[in-house]
């Protein structure tokens, strides 16, 4: 295993043109220096250094593990920094993304408390359904609700979501009996997302699947407008299971095609690669699956 005090010894030996200059850059002996090159070439079997009472240069094998050296000490550099980082109180802007529904689940105790423990950072939250460019939009961290993330971001499940079609007792006792989520199509259809996910449902039932093409009369990127709708018994409602879960309970509005599973999704929280060494972003994380747990 090669000493990375003897590789930086080295590397400032070819560096410098000589023992003498890099015992001067480096604040050491010379002959301290000179050992740790000798060692080296002893290690490596080979002379990495032509020596003259004038002259020194970097043999073949020299200048290959020059590049090597180089390479070597700039990862070192860079997890000493990664420590020092981690290391270090958080402070600054956090930049934080989600859907409202997500943010109302998600982050709703999860703020308030890192807001507590962390006084030296403030959080900077917008709320869109519309998906951010991490990296051009500038922001530290977001919850999604994605099957597939992409490949340069980094990211932690924190759970599932399921959608659940509901609708109220006095709209279901007045309407035609939804028996299959072929029916659904002869009933108003009341959908929560984004436009490209909310005309395609799909439903499977052990080895049976179904994928519906549906025209909505209401789709929202607000639950709440969309629940209160279904509420005030204006038709069939899709929307994540959690975000209808009291009224579910209460009877307020009823599960339809509930022997029909309909596909679960991860929620992540997703942060960009240059992130991976924010102290406020790992301690948010830390501060998320504290509430969430």
């Amino acid at each position: 295993m090669l000493d990375l005090n003897a590789l930086a010894r080295f590397a400032a030996v070819v560096e410098h043109a000589g023992f003498s200059p890099a015992a001067r850059a480096l604040g050491l002996p010379r002959q301290s220096i000179h050992r740790s090159v000798v060692k080296l070439e002893e290690q490596a079997g080979v002379r990495l250094l032509e020596r003259s009472p004038r002259h020194l240069r970097p043999t073949d094998a020299g200048r290959r593990l020059f590049e090597h050296a180089n390479e070597i000490l700039r990862h070192a550099k860079q997890a000493q920094t990664a420590l020092s980082i981690a290391s270090s109180e958080p402070t600054g802007v956090l930049r934080l993304t989600a859907s409202h529904l997500l943010a109302e689940t998600y982050l709703s105790e999860a703020v308030p408390a890192f807001l507590a423990r962390w006084p030296r950072v403030s959080v900077d939250a917008d709320f869109t359904v519309f998906v951010a460019d991490l990296l051009r939009d500038d922001f530290d961290l977001a919850i999604r609700a994605s099957a597939s993330l992409p490949p340069s971001m980094f990211a932690k499940r924190l759970g599932t979501v399921q959608a659940v079609c509901c609708a109220s007792p006095d709209y279901l006792e007045g309407a035609e009996p939804i028996s299959h989520p072929f029916s659904l199509t002869k009933h108003p259809l009341l959908v929560y997302g984004p436009v490209l996910s909310s005309n395609r449902w799909s439903f499977k039932r052990a080895s049976e699947q179904i994928n519906l093409e549906i025209r909505p009369r209401l789709r929202s990127d607000s639950a709440n407008i969309a629940r209160l709708a279904c509420l005030a018994h204006q038709g069939v409602l899709r929307v994540p299971r959690f975000a209808v879960q009291a009224e579910l309970a209460s009877g307020s509005l009823i599960e339809v095609c509930a022997d029909w599973k309909q596909p679960e999704t991860p929620i992540w929280a997703v942060y960009p690669s240059r992130s991976d060494q924010n102290p406020a972003v790992g301690a948010f994380l830390a501060v998320l699956q504290e509430t969430l747990a």
